[in-house]
């Protein structure tokens, strides 16, 4: 064996050494790239950085300062001094670094570091938002809108997350703990713009903050449920066409989760979807993580199923006038473009889509004879809206020329009947007896 042949036996045998194993602690992922080049910046944090992955880029930097000053303000509030966090967080660097898909280059100070500062400017960032006292005079993020939706959008990127047990960790130090745990400091600060039910405890396992999110929507019908039914990777028609085929939308009641959508007695029932400016982001930072961390595409289905209802500005029109879709973004057409721009190399597999049975169920109800007659109906009806009854005047026009026709056909009844009446005597009177 040549010498050539064993130096490169031995770089592979250094190479396959050094490759770090896959850790069930695995959760916080680059985002893949063939989601990324579709719109990268839904996935690129604007104003801070979270976690390692955008640490060193200079438009970030400046939100550096604004993080000491939260950990100031958490530290005054504590039972635990500075030395004490960070005793903590470096007994938990293994488990830490183990939580990322990437070998992290940072080394031990630096990490812990890290680590420490961005995990405590969440917990002060979620403290605050829930209790409007302690935020500072000028709070440089809650006092200016702009700010506050930018780092809203930031922590809801999967590339900007750190270990959800970090955070519990540090926010378990503060008195607060015993009012409100952080699962219920958690739902505060996405509630408002999110819909999902709220978490009851700390029994469910959650690794990060858009894991957590992802629970909130989680539906109610238990796992595997709809993918045992799911026979074939079924689409269905637009809200128009449904509409036209018979179907009836209808906005959930209550607090029931985002993605639990149920179609019976020929009306689909969805719930209310605010569509507005960090939804993209939301939407598809979720569908990646999915992609890399769970076997149920809960959200991406979702979003499939969304954008078959959704093929043109009318169909948005139909959504929102039945209370499903709330457009906080203004115009329709934006609405249309964002719904129909997230879905890309998402769910092929059948097994995967979790909507298939009600997409079934849709479109044999659209095919039914029946539907297709009150379909046409419906069209008929629309055509005689649209162009004879689009303004007050024109309709009067069309009453007054529909009265016009009818006494005209009257009068020539009329007529008719005279005429008939008249050669009626004449015979009677002609006749001999």
């Amino acid at each position: 064996m040549s010498h050539t042949v064993k130096e490169v036996a031995l770089t592979i045998t250094t190479k396959m050494n050094n490759v770090p194993y896959t850790s069930s602690e695995c959760c916080i992922y680059r985002v893949p790239e063939k989601f990324r080049r579709e719109k990268a910046e839904a996935y690129t944090p604007q104003v801070v950085s979270i976690g390692p992955f955008h640490r060193e880029k200079t438009v970030l930097q400046l939100t550096e300062e604004i993080k000491l000053r939260y950990l100031m303000g958490f530290l005054c509030r504590i039972k635990a001094d500075l030395l004490a966090c960070t005793r903590m967080i470096s007994e938990a660097e293994d488990r830490i670094r183990q939580c990322y898909q990437e070998n992290l280059t940072q080394g031990s100070d630096q990490l812990v570091e890290m680590i420490l500062v961005d995990a405590v400017f969440l917990v002060e960032l979620f403290i605050r938002n829930h209790y409007p006292e302690y935020q500072d005079e000028n709070d440089e993020i809650f006092s200016k809108q702009w700010m506050s939706n930018a780092v809203f959008h930031d922590v809801l990127l999967l590339e900007n997350q750190v270990p959800f047990f970090v955070l519990e960790t540090l926010y378990n130090l503060t008195a607060l703990k015993i009012t409100v745990t952080f699962f219920k400091l958690s739902y505060e600060y996405f509630k408002d713009v999110l819909h999902g039910h709220e978490l009851a405890g700390t029994g469910m396992q959650v690794r990060h903050l858009v894991d957590y999110v992802r629970a909130l929507q989680l539906p109610s019908f238990p796992k595997g449920v709809m993918s045992k039914q799911a026979k074939k990777f079924e689409l269905i028609r637009s809200a128009k066409e449904l509409q036209e085929a018979g179907v009836k939308f209808r906005k959930g009641e209550g607090t029931s989760s985002l993605l639990n959508v149920v179609f019976k007695d020929g009306t689909l029932v969805m719930q209310r979807l605010a569509v507005h400016e960090w939804t993209e982001a939301y939407f598809r930072n979720m569908i990646a993580y999915e992609q890399c961390h769970h076997e149920y595409k809960h959200i991406s289905s979702y979003v499939i199923l969304l954008d078959s209802l959704v093929d043109t500005p009318k169909d948005v029109d139909i959504l929102i006038s039945c209370g499903i879709l709330e457009n906080w973004l203004g115009s329709v057409d934006d609405v249309a473009h964002l719904i129909n721009g997230i879905f890309k190399e998402t769910v092929r597999d059948s097994s995967e889509f979790l909507y298939s049975s009600q997409c079934e169920s849709l479109n044999a109800y659209s095919r039914n004879r029946w539907q297709q007659w009150k379909a046409a109906w419906y069209r008929r009806r629309v055509i005689l809206k649209r162009d004879y009854f689009s303004n007050p005047w024109s309709g009067i026009s069309v009453v007054a020329a529909v009265v016009l026709l009818i006494l005209t056909l009257v009068q020539t009844a009329c007529s008719f009947l005279d005429i008939y009446a008249g050669n009626a005597q004449r015979l009677f009177h002609g006749h001999k007896w």
